[in-house]
């Protein structure tokens, strides 16, 4: 990997007229910290042993020690391996933020297995598309969602499912009040694995893993397709450990700060943006399993946080709450947002809360997550910043590739360096149609660079939208329409909404014997058993036809148009 980079790091000085954003790193001694050498569940060891005693993460009142951590992932490590389970094996992880999902994260790395993050909004058809396309045999998951995995587990070829349930890591009595829909009860799933009791009788003898920075993967993140359907962005023990240092440096996380997690760990963003650079310098986390708005203010109050993750929405939902003046947020060292552009005035409203500035930045699952950002140090609001270390940029016209854009120009925005995906899993074409000869992953989305190096968005060259943060693609949504028995032709659209961002618009033409007979709201009901809520149609649209092109392809933008008017 050393050998890699260090490649990249000669290519970027050939080109260092043109990296005008290197001004905008934050001052640091060093600038640019050494590559890292070793995989990020090392990182875990090592903090065990600096503060054992310290908590790594609070969960409604329950604290677990990075000691405790790291005793809990070594007994998962050799758990899995007892089962039978090798290096490169892909292992499911299917939650809501809670500590199970943290253990199950660094216990899956320590014996060399590859985690697959499922999304828990996942319907029936989702789950089980992305199970058997990662070729999962082994789930570790959350009793909440049994009901959803039970009628697909026969088909999947799961061979192990364990089991946990929140009550299993709360409290008695939380410090924290639980949302009003969590469940304390503990199920017992016959044919399944109690995961608390195989954690305790099992002895911590993990394996001595071999890890191939550069190539072993780490994890398979899911990320909405393309052409109709998730693919797995294969992300290395490389591609997470230079993020890792990347956020903890570029940020300035330190062992003092209390993250306040509320952002889903599935997602990227949770997952190598909060939880894993926050434990690598011995934050403590507090993990939240759902929004819950009063208590998050409380606990930002309480426990004196100091860094948050956040989106857009909940940046809104924080400003605009009526008696947010009765909450004490300046504790509050830094916020870092991303998912959709946060409007000038909250910005404004937001400075005057907390005393500090909503950090803004960029990423996507293909680049192991934010990629570009504005740091607490220096930031220019309304832009998604500057690239981060280690990493060149090229803003490409679209029609002539070959061409850069310059300085206010409108482009693609291409990235190479090491924390690029190795590529789709088993999906070598999509690959080859993401990721240039000579290793630029183009991203799709246009952006624009002023003089002084920070970055805006302006459109999107692939077709999606941006739903609470969640990335949706358009195309996702009308492969599902198209398999409604009454629909002929579908379309999506994303339309403006002034808390979500963005939320989906289908534009349906219903088969001839069906018009009359349907109507727009069973649609909707139809859609909301088949994908996850927030891609779901908030409104469905008959028309007659579609806006074709002469090759036939839908022109989404007239429907777009058609919607302004």
């Amino acid at each position: 990997m050393i050998a890699t980079i260090t490649g990249i790091q000669h290519r970027k000085k050939e080109r260092t007229m043109q990296r005008i954003w290197e001004q905008n790193w934050p001052k640091q001694d060093p600038m640019v910290p050494p590559l890292p050498a070793e995989p990020i569940f090392e990182l875990i060891r090592k903090q065990a042993k600096i503060r054992p005693d310290k908590t790594a993460i609070l969960f409604y009142g329950h604290e677990t020690t990075f000691r405790e951590l790291d005793d809990a992932t070594d007994r998962l490590a050799t758990a899995l391996v007892n089962m039978g389970l090798r290096k490169g094996d892909r292992i499911g992880l299917y939650f809501e933020n809670c500590p199970q999902f943290v253990i199950g994260f660094y216990g899956i790395l320590k014996m060399g297995g590859i985690v697959v993050n499922v999304s828990p909004m996942y319907k029936p058809d989702e789950l089980e598309y992305e199970l058997k396309d990662a070729g999962v045999d082994t789930i570790i998951m959350e009793d909440f969602f049994w009901p959803v995995l039970e009628p697909i587990k026969d088909r999947c070829g799961l061979k192990n499912v364990l089991v946990t349930s929140f009550a299993d890591y709360l409290p008695e009595k939380p410090a924290i009040p639980l949302h009003a829909s969590m469940s304390t009860e503990k199920k017992t799933i016959p044919g399944t694995i109690d995961f608390k009791g195989l954690i305790e009788m099992t002895p911590p003898n993990p394996p001595k893993v071999e890890i191939d920075l550069k190539n072993d993967v780490a994890l398979l993140q899911y990320t909405a397709g393309t052409t109709g359907s998730p693919k797995g962005a294969m992300l290395t023990h490389g591609n997470m450990a230079v993020h890792n240092l990347a956020v903890r440096h570029y940020y300035e996380y330190t062992e003092n700060d209390v993250h306040l997690i509320i952002l889903p760990l599935f997602h990227i963003t949770g997952l190598d943006i909060a939880m894993n650079p926050a434990l690598a310098v011995g934050s403590t986390l507090i993990l939240f399993a759902r929004f819950d708005l009063l208590p998050i203010l409380d606990t930002i109050q309480k426990y004196k946080v100091t860094g948050w993750v956040t989106i857009t929405p909940i940046n809104v939902a924080v400003c605009n709450l009526p008696i947010i003046g009765n909450y004490n947020l300046k504790s509050l060292r830094f916020v870092l947002s991303g998912g959709a552009p946060v409007p000038l005035e909250i910005h404004k409203r937001w400075k005057e809360l907390t005393g500090t500035h909503i950090v803004e930045g960029y990423g996507l699952s293909e680049c192991t997550g934010g990629i570009v950002g504005n740091n607490c140090q220096k930031f220019s609001p309304g832009t998604i910043g500057s690239p981060v270390y280690w990493h060149d940029v090229k803003i490409v016209h679209p029609a002539t590739p070959d061409k850069e854009a310059g300085i206010g120009e409108d482009g693609e925005l291409w990235i190479k360096g090491p924390c690029v995906m190795k590529g789709y899993w088993n999906a070598p074409e999509q690959t080859k149609n993401t990721i240039t000869s000579d290793g630029y992953l183009m991203t799709g989305d246009m952006v624009t660079v002023d003089k002084d190096g920070w970055f805006r968005i302006v459109g999107r060259a692939k077709e999606m939208i941006k739903v609470s943060g969640f990335s949706v693609f358009l195309a996702e949504i009308d492969a599902f329409l198209y398999q409604h028995p009454a629909i002929a032709e579908a379309a999506a659209i994303g339309v403006p909404h002034p808390y979500r961002g963005e939320e989906p618009k289908a534009y349906v033409v219903l088969k001839p014997d069906f018009k009359g007979k349907v109507t727009e709201k069973e649609i909707i009901d139809w859609c909301k058993d088949k994908m996850a809520a927030y891609k779901v149609p908030a409104a469905v649209a008959f028309t007659d036809s579609l806006p074709k092109s002469g090759a036939g392809k839908v022109l989404r933008r007239l429907l777009v148009e058609q919607e302004k008017k």
